[in-house]
This record gives structure tokens, C-alpha cells and sequence, in this order.
């Protein structure tokens, strides 16, 4: 088996590769990523190069052809160029799937979001991998997973007999993260939505890892969402963290951070206002596929996650 994944060297793509390299019916990776991998493994072959650039050549080697291709390159953090933003995620999603059609990859994987579920304000469920998507609230970062998942859909609907498997998963952290999700519990104050305490599911990256390989292995086609069965609310995940939780009104908190992300305080927010929708407003998955079908056992809960991080930040 070959496998392609965009963005390997990154945060989830290097635990992944780490566990498909050691596989013994695993041939070669091919790691495509604009930084070179922290552990190189003799399998992993490392290509540099941007999403943002053509990929066809390192999909056609007939001497190598590509069973698996994983699309993983995106960028978590907000950027302040909007366009740049979606050369990146959309208009890398393109041409990755531009490379499948040249080299007639018919396994695909697409790292998508929870977050592509948006959020609608209602009570606090566990949705499926059947709901229908809801007002992402001009947050980028939701709307464009959103859209890549049609985007891939519609490539399979015009090469039928592909296999598009979406996976979905809620905040990733663990011992090893950085982003500024996580950076909000570092800030002298956390600020929340007064009267507004949504649940969230923090799933932990070795969970992720290990579900990747799970799902790829499988074959099993669909989307699949990436959580555990437990929650934490905005107050408690701050009151573990040890921040201290200051609630403002929405309208006011939403001012706020609008302004600072225009003046660029990355002391108060490190992206733009409409994030904070996802902030006040719970969007649960249910992991019913892959706990029912796939046998799939989460080793860690949301809270273990959360306290991973922490102990990891407090001793350091």
C-alpha cells in the first residue's frame, strides 16, 4: 500500500504517519508539506511543497502509484488575509483533488471538522453524521471544512467508483498542542457569553491518530465524526485551566473581540469575532459510526485531554 497525505508534518499528519509507517502492508508514504517532518521514518518519503502549487507529478508515477490519498493540509489558525486563507484550504482542497483525478486514486480521505456542523443557538444534542449543516456565522475556518466536504463529494459523484471517506472531529488537543483554541486558558482572563455556557468535546490526538488509521483501514465510506462520549462546559474547562472567567454580554464580547482582532491584540483573541458563535453555542457529535461500526475505543474523555495539556504547561 502507498499513501499521499497533504500536510503530514503537522500536528495530527505526524502521529498518523507514525502508526501507518509501522504497518507492515504499508510500502511508502509520501509526506507533501512545506515543512520537513520532527521524526523521519525510512518509509515516509518527504516532498516540500505548498498545497498553493500544482501536484499532479506526485500523483502519475507509475512506478509509485498512490492507493490512499489523505488531505490534511489546512490552517487551524486564522489568518489576516481572508484570500490567502482560502488559496490555502480551498484552493488547496482543489488541486489535491485535481491530483487524484490525474493519478486515478480511488481511496480518498478528507479531514473535515466538527465545526462544519455550525451552530444554530438551540438545546445541547449530539448530532450524527446524517444532520444537515447549520449557520456557520462567517467564521472561515467552519464554513470552508463545510465547503471542502462538497467539494469532494461533487468529485465523487463525477469519478464514480471513488471511495470518500470524511472524517469530523471536535477541539484535538493533548499534551502536544498548540493553537490559539488552547491559548484562550494561557490568557490572564477568559472572557464568555454572559448567561451562555455551551458543552464542548476535546478528543485526544493519540484518539485522532488512531481513528485515522481505523477509518482508512476500514474502507468504510461516509463521514465519521471524531469525539468521546463526555463534554465539558466553557466555565468548567476555564475553572480547571485556572483562568479567570470574566462574562460579558454577547453584543459587548462580540465588539470586543471584533476590535481587537482588527487592531491585532492577540492578548484578547487570536481570530476574528464570529468565532465566538462557536464559543456560546454547543455543536456535540455523536461517535455512534465509529464506536458502532468501526468497534472503535476512545482511550481518553474530554476532561483527561483538557488536564494532558495542563500538566504538560505546568510543568514546563
Amino acid at each position: 500500500m502507498r499513501l499521499l497525505i497533504t500536510g503530514g508534518s503537522g500536528y495530527i499528519g505526524s502521529r498518523f504517519m507514525a502508526r501507518m509507517a509501522a504497518r507492515p502492508e504499508v510500502d511508502e508514504i509520501v509526506n507533501l508539506d512545506i515543512r520537513a517532518p520532527l521524526d523521519p521514518h525510512d518509509k515516509v518519503r518527504f516532498v516540500e511543497r505548498s498545497v498553493t502549487e500544482d501536484l499532479t507529478d506526485l500523483f502519475t508515477d507509475p512506478e509509485r502509484p498512490v492507493d490512499v490519498a489523505l488531505h490534511l493540509a489546512w490552517t487551524l489558525q486564522p489568518l489576516r488575509d481572508p484570500r490567502r486563507q482560502r488559496e490555502i484550504c480551498i484552493g488547496g482542497t482543489r488541486r489535491f483533488l485535481e491530483g487524484c483525478a490525474a493519478g486515478s486514486v480511488k481511496h480518498i480521505l478528507y479531514m473535515s471538522s466538527a465545526t462544519a456542523y455550525g451552530v444554530d443557538g438551540g438545546p445541547a444534542k449530539q448530532l450524527d453524521e446524517s444532520e444537515a449543516p447549520r449557520d456557520h456565522h462567517g467564521f472561515q475556518y467552519a464554513a470552508e471544512k463545510a465547503e471542502g466536504e462538497q467539494i469532494c463529494r461533487d468529485f465523487v459523484a463525477a469519478h464514480p467508483g471513488t471511495l470518500l471517506q470524511i472524517v469530523r472531529p471536535a477541539v484535538v488537543g493533548g499534551p502536544n498542542v498548540s493553537n490559539f483554541i488552547f491559548r484562550l486558558l494561557e490568557k490572564p482572563i477568559f472572557f464568555r457569553p454572559l448567561g451562555l455556557d455551551a458543552e464542548m468535546q476535546l478528543v485526544h490526538e493519540d484518539d485522532v491518530a488512531a481513528a485515522l488509521v481505523a477509518i482508512v483501514e476500514s474502507k468504510a465510506e461516509g463521514a465519521f465524526n471524531l469525539a468521546p462520549d463526555d463534554s465539558l462546559t466553557v466555565s468548567e474547562t476555564a475553572r480547571i485551566g485556572g483562568a479567570r472567567s470574566v462574562a460579558l454580554p454577547f453584543g459587548l464580547l462580540y465588539a470586543v473581540s471584533w476590535l481587537a482582532w482588527k487592531l491585532n491584540i492577540r492578548q484578547i483573541i487570536e481570530a476574528p469575532a464570529s468565532f465566538l458563535y462557536f464559543v456560546a453555542h454547543p455543536w456535540l457529535v455523536s461517535n455512534r459510526r465509529l464506536t458502532g461500526e468501526l468497534d472503535f475505543e476512545f482511550r481518553h474523555g474530554s476532561r483527561e485531554t483538557l488536564e494532558s495539556y495542563l500538566a504538560v504547561r505546568r510543568a514546563g
